[in-house]
């Protein structure tokens, strides 16, 4: 008598092993989809891997080739100072004609120099209205090839770009002089006194896109923006003026990216990047059939693959589920708890296997992370402790020897109104600095004890500095800070920025909030800042305090402390000033106050 729907569901759920069978089953058919899909993203994986190669190599050359030009637009700058040049081009009637002659030969040689220094370079000449001759790298011809003289004098004499002339399939660089020049007749514009044309070697450039035929029926393509100027690698014509006309469309919308085209039945991969230096895009394409060939074998194993896995699966999943799933789902429920922070979690293994070793090693690990968060969280706060005591030791004695001498002075000198404000604003100083009990004091009292240190240093030094301190924002007055955070970069940029200063010196502090967070910017003129030393500063942020070097010393403890108290977002931010000194930015990333 055949058995009942219901009396066979009921021994499946008395079946661990029958429920996993029935289970995986049920999973076959969405594995071959998610097999299938495998298949997709791999392709997909492979397109991306090989669009993201073929950008870089676009980007290489495109990188070089603007590098490249840069160097010969320099060269023919630095032609224009040629002694022989000038002479030629502002001297020619007072000079005899073996002197112009030997003045031709030295300055031919000059081209023939640079005309070798590039392979891109195909000639190079310089013409001379006032003699009406042209001397190139190769010869010196009778007469200015004067449709030629127009297409080079492009009158874009500051241009930032490279000025690539196409005149007649060929590419130019011109450079010319207007300086002292005449006005051409009717015309209203000046004509050069001489031009340097440099023609590039299309021939070379070819060579170069078939370097990126890489893939059968492969190929790349190079335009430029104003539609004068066509290059490719291949002459496969068609394809070639598909790809340039759908790249054309696509700089309008971005300057480089990759997209898929089908021209001729045929789908290709290609990727363009596009120079505004230049004025040239350049676009790299090759066949999909091409690179997806390799992985049709793929796809007769992988289906191989996913049967044996599937019968596998069907032959471990009750051992596998008795011997690790179940232990090992205890471990993980474990670790959960200790996500959560419950540190008290203990469990236990009867069988003598890996596992028992597992669960010991889980409660030794609890036991010791417990132990070691105690330990690191105490050295942390220690450590702060002892930046700030370092502070402090560093600040107090240079300080108070000099302030006494001023003090002294002033009571010599019988300045009684300087010497009662300096020794207010002395004692106000020395009551917050000598103050150990707190270690953060809010954003008004910090401010407030370094406009303090600010005004004594303006009393000492006078006629040596202008000081300007502008007032904190109202909102962020009752941030809590970390006590001597502002009065320490101060004193770093009279010592280290202004020392040297005689008079003129300028120290500025002011503030600056953003969303989330303020900026105490200290600024100075300082005269000893180099590029090198500046470098090292910022270097210096994030390597381990040394005894070295006290300034670099300081201004990490104080970078440090800001990151121990706001996170990562804050720190000091060191760069050059307006004025010309250190300007120094202390982050306070206080989020919403």
């Amino acid at each position: 008598m055949p058995m009942s729907w219901k009396r066979v569901k009921a021994r499946l759920n008395q079946s661990i092993f029958s429920r996993m069978v029935v289970t995986f089953l049920l999973i076959i058919t969405p594995l071959y989809v998610l097999s299938i899909e495998v298949y997709k993203w791999a392709i997909e994986t492979q397109k991306q891997d090989i669009s993201n190669t073929m950008l870089s190599q676009v980007d290489f050359y495109v990188d070089n080739f603007e590098k490249e030009i840069q160097r010969i637009k320099l060269l023919q700058f630095y032609s224009t100072n040629d002694l022989n040049l000038q002479l030629l081009a502002y001297q020619p009637d007072s000079v005899d004609d073996y002197d112009k002659t030997v003045a031709v030969t030295q300055f031919q040689q000059y081209l023939k120099a640079v005309a070798s220094s590039s392979s891109y370079i195909k000639s190079v000449s310089a013409y001379f209205p006032t003699m009406n001759r042209v001397v190139t790298s190769a010869t010196f011809e009778s007469s200015i090839p004067r449709d030629e003289f127009k297409v080079l004098d492009t009158n874009s004499y500051y241009s930032i770009d490279a000025q690539m002339i196409y005149w007649n399939s060929r590419i130019f660089l011109s450079v010319s002089n207007l300086s002292n020049t005449p006005l051409e007749a009717n015309a209203g514009k000046r004509t050069p006194a001489y031009i340097i044309g440099v023609e590039l070697d299309q021939k070379t450039l070819e060579n170069a896109l078939k370097q990126f035929n890489d893939y059968e029926n492969g190929g790349a393509v190079m335009i430029d923006r104003d539609a004068k100027f066509e290059l490719a690698s291949t002459n496969r014509t068609e394809t070639n003026l598909e790809m340039m006309s759908y790249i054309r469309k696509a700089v309008a919308v971005e300057k480089s990216g990759s997209f898929n085209i089908e021209i001729a039945g045929e789908t290709y991969w290609a990727v363009y990047t596009s120079s505004d230096y230049l004025g040239l895009t350049l676009c790299k394409f090759i066949p999909e059939r091409e690179v997806l060939k390799n992985f049709q074998k793929y796809s007769y194993w992988l289906w191989v693959f996913t049967a044996t896995s599937v019968l596998l699966i069907l032959l471990y999943s009750f051992s596998t589920y008795r011997l690790i799933y179940k232990p090992l789902s205890i471990l993980v429920k474990a670790f959960r708890k200790m996500e959560r922070g419950e540190m008290e979690a203990s469990i236990t293994h009867q069988t003598h296997d890996e596992f028992r070793y597992l669960y010991g090693a889980f409660n030794t690990m609890v036991y010791k992370v417990n132990t070691l968060i105690e330990q690191v969280y105490k050295q942390k706060i220690l450590a702060q402790h002892a930046q700030l005591k370092q502070l402090q030791t560093q600040i107090i004695p240079h300080f108070l020897y000099n302030s006494y001498f001023i003090l002294h002075r002033m009571v010599i000198d019988e300045d009684n109104d300087h010497a009662a404000r300096f020794s207010q604003l002395l004692g106000n100083y020395l009551k917050f600095i000598t103050r150990s009990g707190e270690d953060e004091v809010m954003l008004d009292r910090e401010v407030e004890h370094a406009r303090i240190y600010t005004e004594i240093v303006g009393m000492r030094f006078a006629n040596r500095l202008s000081l300007r301190f502008e007032e904190p924002p109202q909102a962020c007055k009752r941030i809590k800070v970390p006590r001597l955070v502002i009065q320490p970069i101060i004193e770093n940029a009279l010592e280290h920025g202004l020392t040297h200063t005689a008079s003129g010196g300028v120290l500025n502090i002011s503030f600056s909030e953003s969303e989330g967070a303020l900026d105490v910017i200290v600024e100075d003129n300082g005269t000893g800042l180099t590029d090198e030393r500046l470098e090292r500063l910022c270097e210096s942020l994030n390597e381990k305090p040394g005894m070295d070097d006290v300034e670099t010393t300081g201004i990490q403890n104080i970078h440090r402390r800001l990151r121990y108290r706001f996170g990562a977002g804050s720190g000091l931010l060191l760069s050059r000033s307006e004025f010309g000194g250190l300007k120094a930015v202390i982050r306070v990333a206080h989020g919403d106050v």
